[in-house]
């Protein structure tokens, strides 16, 4: 697994969010992207899974592209605010799961960088490039 820090500017994710929950996640992301990348890709090959957890503690996921505006991108989107931070950045190798490499960046990553996770931070976030080359960003706090 690579792995690097990186600092992001506010940026802006517009797309489509669903609840969803551990048990039925990836079934959910799929569901998502089925229903929707094609009409995101013709905005940006860049892709985006956002998630978050509700003051109630329900899972969200909002998959979309980065804007530089708060405007929706596509008819029925609506549109996230990623504030400016440090993230841990790591690239999943090609043909691993992404969820087992989420799990490895947690359990493994982070110690091995020397960084601790925000937590008052809003976000975790997977994004996708135009060769569906995937990395995963966790907002940390440099030690």
């Amino acid at each position: 697994m690579n792995l690097k820090f990186e600092k992001r500017n506010t940026f802006y994710v517009s797309g489509y969010s669903m609840e969803t929950s551990e048990e039925s996640l990836e079934k959910d992301c799929l569901m998502l992207r089925e229903k929707y990348e094609d009409r995101l890709r013709s905005v940006s090959h860049n892709l985006y899974f956002l998630s978050w957890a509700t003051k109630e503690g329900v899972m969200v996921y909002h998959f979309g592209v980065e804007t530089t505006s708060k405007a929706p991108v596509t008819e029925g989107a609506n549109c996230i605010e990623v504030p400016a931070t440090c993230f841990a950045v790591a690239t999943v190798p090609e043909g691993a799961p992404i969820l087992t490499t989420w799990h490895e960046f947690f359990e493994k990553g982070l110690s091995s960088l020397g960084a601790d996770i925000d937590m008052d931070y809003r976000f975790f976030f997977e994004s996708f490039d135009e060769n569906g080359v995937c990395r995963l960003w966790i907002p940390v706090r440099q030690k």
